[in-house]
């Protein structure tokens, strides 16, 4: 089975030193989207990748300790860009999406989670029980607002990595393990900790044949696995673990050679930034 469409949306954006992620950089400020994807599936219906800032994590961040999150990574929001009135405008209500593919649990991927009540939440148990072992100051430290999180987070949630990895096409070479997310061969995720323990990306088989790997935060921009770029030593307070993340930008750069028709999207890059102002809809 393939997935009819992939649409791209921008849900606010943060700005960070260009330094932070080219050490050739300069210090000015850039914009980092948080960019939302919206699937659909001929039977599944539709399924969101993350779901970008909201106006819940405005309110968040309002007072201690979360204000120090905003302090550290200015965001830039309005309510008209969370994800739930974007697709109303599309005329998707929220009570539409089936599914949320949440590939790890930073306040800039979970901060619209409470906007779709009646969405299944599919994740990485890894992802999950690394967070949930924190309380909520020793969270923050990873990134985790757990007050974003639903009441109900328990009773919505269901575990991608507990069922058994296959083996993956050699068009997703180096990446040769993964899980079906469906059984129906429409998604596949794999594991990209690195970034974030236990985070995911998904490749995605369209109709059309052609395949876009959603790779979240393995990278923060496309250059960095293009030119093997290594980010400034002072995001070893954003990473979970470096060695993993560096292998990750390898296995990007591979697959980018190997299979150069799949386009490879992380969640902050410029390059998927383009995609959301054109409009662009992948069939």
């Amino acid at each position: 089975m393939t997935i009819e469409m992939v649409k791209l949306f921008e849900c606010g954006y943060c700005t960070h030193p260009e330094k932070v992620i080219n050490p050739k950089g300069s210090l000015k400020k850039i914009k980092f989207p948080a960019t939302v994807a919206l699937l659909k599936h001929p039977t599944k219906g539709y399924i969101l990748f993350d779901t970008g800032y909201s106006g819940k994590f405005l309110e968040a961040t309002k007072s201690f300790p979360y204000s120090f999150y905003a302090k550290l990574t200015p965001v830039f929001f309005t309510e008209a860009q969370s994800i739930k009135n974007q697709l109303r405008s599309e005329g998707i209500h929220s009570s539409e999406i089936r599914y949320i593919i949440l590939s790890h649990f930073h306040g800039d991927h979970t901060a619209g989670l409470k906007d779709f009540p009646s969405a299944k939440i599919l994740t990485f148990k890894k992802a999950y029980d690394h967070i949930k072992q924190f309380n909520k100051v020793k969270a923050l430290t990873k990134g985790c607002l757990v007050d974003l999180l639903p009441d109900d987070l328990d009773k919505r949630i269901d575990f991608i990595d507990v069922h058994p990895e296959i083996s993956l096409s050699s068009q997703f070479q180096p990446f040769q393990k993964g899980f079906d997310v469906f059984g129906d061969r429409s998604l596949f995720a794999i594991d990209l900790t690195g970034h974030a323990i236990g985070q995911l990306g998904i490749f995605v088989s369209l109709e059309s044949g052609k395949k876009i790997l959603l790779c979240a935060d393995a990278v923060w921009t496309s250059q960095a696995y293009e030119e093997l770029q290594f980010p400034h030593k002072i995001t070893k307070l954003l990473i979970e673990d470096g060695s993993a993340y560096k292998k990750n930008i390898k296995k990007l750069h591979d697959l980018s050679k190997n299979s150069p028709e799949i386009d490879i999207l992380p969640t902050h890059c410029q390059k998927t930034w383009n995609l959301v102002k054109e409009g662009y809809i992948y069939e």
